[in-house]
């Protein structure tokens, strides 16, 4: 009936991960330390605190991870990028808080490093963005529209920036504790 078929998935996207070998408790500290001392702001948050965002001094140890990683990880794809700035914040989030469907608007790549992750804090959710949510081709497969990440604490998760996501809720009565990055090349 016929033949030479061909079947190629095109715009690949991806989220790629490592375990990076720093002091999580001086994480931990230092976040709690930025939330005792800056007012929390409302971006993608429901509840939990925000930190403002900062460029620099705060979680040097992790973002000099964060630069290397992702440096390494735009040269193993042959992008020939390289990172110019890096942005940051933490997130605290108690039981029931999450946050909402966001982006991160022109960030390049994103990061996400989960500091403290109690059993029932939530799953990351990465949703497609190309117009399939409109049609009815992928109706009966989430698995085609959201890729759904159980975090791992310790892990630094980090993916294109023009990835719509969101935090589901926590039902833990510990927080969550998170670092979150823009990266731009």
């Amino acid at each position: 009936m016929y033949d030479h078929v061909t079947d190629k998935n095109i715009f690949p996207d991806f989220v790629c991960s490592c375990i990076p070998q720093i002091d999580m408790m001086a994480q931990l500290e230092e976040a709690h330390i930025i939330k005792n001392t800056y007012e929390s702001v409302n971006l993608s948050n429901e509840g939990g605190y925000h930190s403002p965002i900062f460029v620099g001094t705060k979680f040097k140890e992790l973002r000099d991870v964060v630069q290397e990683f992702s440096d390494n990880l735009l040269e193993k794809k042959d992008l020939g990028l390289s990172v110019t700035n890096i942005e940051y914040w933490c997130n605290i989030n108690k039981c029931y808080n999450y946050n909402v469907m966001h982006s991160h608007g022109r960030a390049d790549l994103i990061g996400i490093y989960y500091i403290q992750l109690p059993p029932g804090s939530g799953n990351l959710v990465i949703m497609r963005n190309d117009g399939s949510q409109y049609s009815d081709l992928y109706e009966n497969r989430a698995d085609m529209l959201e890729y759904i990440i159980e975090p791992e604490v310790g892990r630094l998760y980090v993916l294109p920036g023009h990835l719509w996501h969101y935090v589901t809720g926590s039902s833990s009565v510990k927080d969550r504790v998170s670092v979150s990055f823009n990266i731009y090349t």
